[in-house]
């Protein structure tokens, strides 16, 4: 296949060991994908404004007395944004064609068509996806963060503090003395999850289960995850086998590019550039990562005994410690730390792909195929399971990596009734937190609450849970990094 050049947009990873603060962590965003890059762009827009001084004229129509209009009141003292309007039809008409605009939360179907045929530039906050027409696109999103403005102007006004003020904020400061709780809606969903998140961690009797799904890796998140690995703060991970593919090709020191999309998808599929969403994953990696797990499969010799994810995982992870001591990567990180990483949808993977292939090949050399025995890992689940005193999950998503930490709970009550056997101990967790931006109305594993989790036992009813409804690009380095900076 033909090389392709994808220009000079390299993301970066995120990667926390390297923030001091909550404006370097939002600075950082702006190189990885999804939410996180939305917010750090964002930012950067903001701050270009105010040195330009073209202070954009806030468009809110919250209520007046509550902390959060407080704090735009303390912007706009601040020369930060020129004014406050509601979106009363006249007031928007008033507005100068030139004046940037920042619109925030939710609007009416008659101010939306006002706003719609404004020419001004503009960037939309709010949980809606709502933006001007053909502003945003399928893997592009311009001057827009979809998240809950409680939190996203809180973490903005932190960004400029610093870029301005020269302030340093923590996110110790963020989560504990500026008040995120009083906020409410994310604001406070994220302050009361970090919190649950630090508190399971320094439980000395609590294993702590990582479940990942989504496009984490590929969003340039793996540092986060390693950085949960080297700081004991995890036990386990569960993960979908795409995370993992994507995160190892991270961890060979291999890029991903930001999507242009100027470049059609029909272009892309000639030069070899797959797209996921607003990223751009190149074949060339995926073929080295081919090269490297076909010298890692011939190790197995002409009769392999069967493996489980975990097993080859740890594998893989041994291979990056050896070959690529300067690179970082969550199954190098996992082998190291002797945390075990399952993937129950193995399959569902370019691993899982290249283990298949290489099976075709020994099949027609006349050699045994190399067997994956899921059981084992589940052997291996149920066995941490049950030595535990207590257990905590953190949950970014949901799906079959949810599903398959969250069983081990019914699958010892199972075990302990049909088997007649009352040493087989029950177990439920006694912690959790999940950022997941699907409500429960849709009715899949990704938006059920851990109340729901209760009733199947799988949940303690003294428990302590948080939810945390948003991407998790946009929060998780936030609770990751309060962890670092609070457990001692």
């Amino acid at each position: 296949m033909k090389k392709c050049k994808v220009g000079r947009n390299k993301l970066q990873s995120l990667d926390l060991s390297k923030c001091e603060t909550v404006g370097d962590i939002v600075k950082g965003m702006k190189h990885c994908s999804f939410g996180a890059r939305m917010l750090g762009e964002v930012a950067e827009t903001l701050y270009g404004w105010i040195k330009e001084g073209r202070l954009p004229t806030v468009i809110y129509d919250g209520e007046e007395k509550t902390p959060f209009r407080q704090l735009l009141e303390i912007m706009k003292e601040r020369d930060w944004i020129k004014n406050i309007i509601g979106p009363a039809g006249f007031y928007l008409e008033r507005i100068d064609e030139s004046e940037n605009l920042l619109v925030i939360g939710d609007f009416s179907g008659r101010v939306e068509n006002m706003i719609h045929k404004m020419p001004n530039r503009i960037i939309f906050i709010n949980e809606y996806g709502k933006a001007k027409p053909g502003q945003i696109k399928d893997g592009y999103f311009p001057d827009a963060v979809f998240a809950d403005p409680h939190f996203i102007v809180l973490v903005l006004s932190c960004f400029l503090s610093e870029k301005i003020n020269g302030k340093k904020i923590s996110t110790t400061f963020l989560v504990e003395d500026i008040g995120a709780y009083e906020f409410g809606s994310l604001a406070g969903e994220v302050a009361r999850g970090a919190k649950i998140f630090k508190d399971m961690v320094e439980d000395p009797d609590c294993t702590v289960f990582l479940t990942l799904s989504g496009a984490m890796t590929i969003a340039k998140m793996s540092l986060v995850v390693c950085d949960m690995i080297d700081n004991g703060m995890i036990q386990a991970v569960t993960s979908t086998g795409a995370l993992m593919a994507h995160g190892f090709i991270e961890s060979l020191g291999l890029k991903h590019y930001k999507y242009d999309p100027a470049v059609s998808d029909k272009e892309l599929a000639k030069k070899g550039l797959n797209r996921v969403t607003d990223t751009l994953e190149p074949e060339t990696n995926f073929d080295r990562v081919d090269e490297i797990l076909e010298d890692i499969l011939k190790r197995f010799g002409p009769t392999p005994k069967p493996i489980s994810p975990t097993l080859f995982h740890l594998m893989i992870g041994q291979y990056l410690t050896e070959k690529y001591p300067n690179e970082r990567g969550i199954l190098k990180s996992a082998y190291q730390k002797s945390v075990p990483v399952f993937t129950p949808a193995f399959v569902d993977s370019e691993i899982g792909n290249d283990l298949y292939v290489h099976n075709l090949i020994r099949q027609r050399a006349g050699k045994k195929p190399i067997m994956m025995n899921l059981e084992r890992d589940t052997e291996i689940l149920v066995d941490i399971a049950a030595r535990s005193k207590r257990m905590g999950i953190f949950t970014i998503g949901g799906g079959v990596p949810r599903n398959n930490v969250q069983n081990v709970a019914p699958l010892l009550e199972i075990m302990r009734n049909r088997i007649g056997d009352n040493n087989i101990p029950l177990k439920q967790f006694s912690y959790g937190c999940r950022i997941c931006p699907d409500p429960m109305w849709y009715g899949h594993l990704s938006g059920c609450t851990y109340s729901e989790g209760k009733s199947w036992r799988k949940m303690a009813l003294s428990g302590t849970f948080a939810e945390i409804h948003t991407d998790a690009t946009i929060t998780l380095p936030f609770i990751v990094k309060y962890a670092m900076e609070t457990i001692k």
